[in-house]
């Protein structure tokens, strides 16, 4: 079981169903070693994420989750999502560019501390120690509903 933090019953009240859902899924499905935040602060922006996941071995993964529906976008592109809600249009920054400018964020908070920057001679001297990812979960969307869409270009 993931540990959550802060504990999933501390945060239910202010979680929409999809990351409810979700979290119960990590604290469930995920080994012991993982390690999440929920909305936690990152950097001088006070940027939150919704999900931060911490593995030793897999590095550090930025989710955004969304409980949309795929009848209720309008449009998407790699900036700027149109939404139907509640009979009015709003436009929403694309979930997929804030998971990367939270990871974006958090690496370079961690890449302030030496003990967590590569030191060798390699391509890779002066980064992150460990793999860092971003991505979105569409808690409504099936994935064979997400590929028909198009939305994945």
């Amino acid at each position: 079981m993931a540990y959550l933090i802060p504990q999933l019953n501390s945060c239910l009240s202010r979680m929409t169903s999809g990351e409810k859902r979700f979290a119960r899924r990590i604290e469930a499905l995920l080994e012991n070693d993982y390690t999440c935040w929920y909305d936690v602060t990152v950097g001088v922006k006070r940027r939150r994420p919704d999900f931060l996941l911490l593995h030793p071995l897999r590095g550090l993964l930025a989710l955004e989750v969304k409980d949309w529906r795929l009848d209720r976008i309008r449009s998407l592109d790699p900036r700027i999502v149109e939404l139907e809600v509640n009979g009015k249009l709003i436009k929403e920054l694309n979930p997929l560019l804030k998971s990367r400018d939270f990871i974006q964020v958090t690496v370079a908070q961690l890449q302030k501390d030496p003990l967590l920057v590569q030191d060798d001679a390699s391509q890779y001297a002066g980064k992150l120690c460990m793999p860092y990812g971003h991505g979105v979960v569409l808690r409504n969307i099936s994935r064979r509903d997400f590929d028909a869409s198009g939305m994945a270009d």
